[in-house]
């Protein structure tokens, strides 16, 4: 399956890019690589995306996402929080 099959809202993990050198390396930069994940944040008119990593957001057109091998994601790996008190404020003191 392909980046553009994935719903808006979907989490995919990359399993291929395949692209020229200067694009690949691009998007390796933004943090689309093999074995990322990435999730699906928007949808354009003519087929693009707007994607996000990690705290990132960008956009790739239809034929970048068409180019880009992924594997759906059921949910993501929840960020780690940190620990927090018996009383629920962060960073364990009350």
């Amino acid at each position: 399956m392909d980046l553009s099959s994935v719903p808006t809202g979907g989490f995919a993990r990359v399993l291929s890019v395949d692209l020229d050198e200067g694009p690949r390396v691009r998007l390796r930069e933004l943090g689309v690589r093999p074995g990322g994940e990435l999730r699906v944040t928007q949808r354009g008119a003519f087929g693009g995306l707007v994607v996000g990593v990690g705290a990132d957001r960008f956009a790739v057109d239809a034929s970048t996402a068409a180019s880009i091998r992924v594997a759906p994601v059921v949910g993501p790996a929840a960020p780690a929080a940190g620990p927090t008190s018996p009383t629920g404020t962060p960073g364990g003191t009350p």
